[in-house]
């Protein structure tokens, strides 16, 4: 049991090893563009609940609920 849970962090620690780190500025579109995230009530996406956006050079904001159901823009400014 002790050698298979040693192999098991051998192979996630080469593995994570491998994996390139991405900066948080590289998701989404540079300093030109909005972000906003849009919250749904459920997986269908059809309902609108919340948003949540900063960029353009202007304060953020935010509305409504969050949820896991989300949805990412990236509309430039």
């Amino acid at each position: 049991m002790r050698l298979t849970k040693l192999a098991l962090t051998a192979v996630l620690t080469a593995g994570l090893a491998v994996v390139p780190a991405v900066p948080a500025n590289a998701i989404g579109g540079g300093p030109n563009t909005l972000t906003v995230i849009a919250y749904y009530s459920d997986s269908t996406k059809q309902t609108l609940v919340g948003q949540r956006w900063s960029g353009c050079g202007g304060p953020g904001g935010e509305w409504g609920d969050t949820t896991p159901y989300v949805t990412l823009f990236f509309p430039p400014c």
